[in-house]
């Protein structure tokens, strides 16, 4: 779960098997995403996650949103329920949040390699907030995987729609 795969086949084949579903929480396969990404691919895309604890497990819903201003836009999800106690730890749970958006969005790259994708973390840069603590390293790991990032209040993907399905 931790170990970063650089070639990406194993992890683009675990995240196409997930159980996907669109906005509706209808299941969808992730070739259709695909193709739905094709369809609108003058829409911007975005990728977010976030988590819940709910009774002893922790569910991370992790989003694919597509949106044009002022056409509005649509959005894919798929749920991860583990039970592990690192997750207790804000830092362990926020840094698997944002591996989980960057897994998704570097095999959304790999179909579109020239498509713009931006990632959405549930972090906030002000220190008033737990999310804070990492600010650096998960920005920095995001940027570094080649892809654009927005923290709250901006991170829309993440902190409202992935918010919502992982409840």
């Amino acid at each position: 779960n931790w170990h970063i795969n650089f070639s990406g086949s194993v992890m683009s084949k675990e995240l196409a098997k997930k159980h996907w579903f669109n906005g509706s929480s209808l299941p969808v396969n992730f070739c259709d995403i695909i193709e739905n990404i094709k369809e609108y691919s003058d829409f911007e895309l975005f990728v977010g996650c976030d988590s819940h604890k709910i009774s002893e497990k922790y569910v991370f819903a992790t989003v694919i949103a597509l949106h044009k201003p002022g056409k509005g836009g649509h959005f894919f999800f798929y749920r991860k329920k583990a039970k592990d106690n690192r997750f207790d730890n804000i830092r362990v749970r926020l840094l698997e949040e944002t591996q989980l958006a960057i897994n998704v969005a570097t095999l959304i790259k790999k179909h579109f390699p020239n498509k713009s994708v931006a990632i959405h973390l549930d972090i906030n840069d002000d220190p008033c907030y737990r999310s804070s603590v990492v600010l650096q390293p998960a920005t920095a790991y995001v940027i570094s995987s080649g892809f654009q990032v927005a923290i709250k209040p901006l991170s829309w993907a993440s902190s409202s729609l992935a918010d919502a399905f992982a409840k």
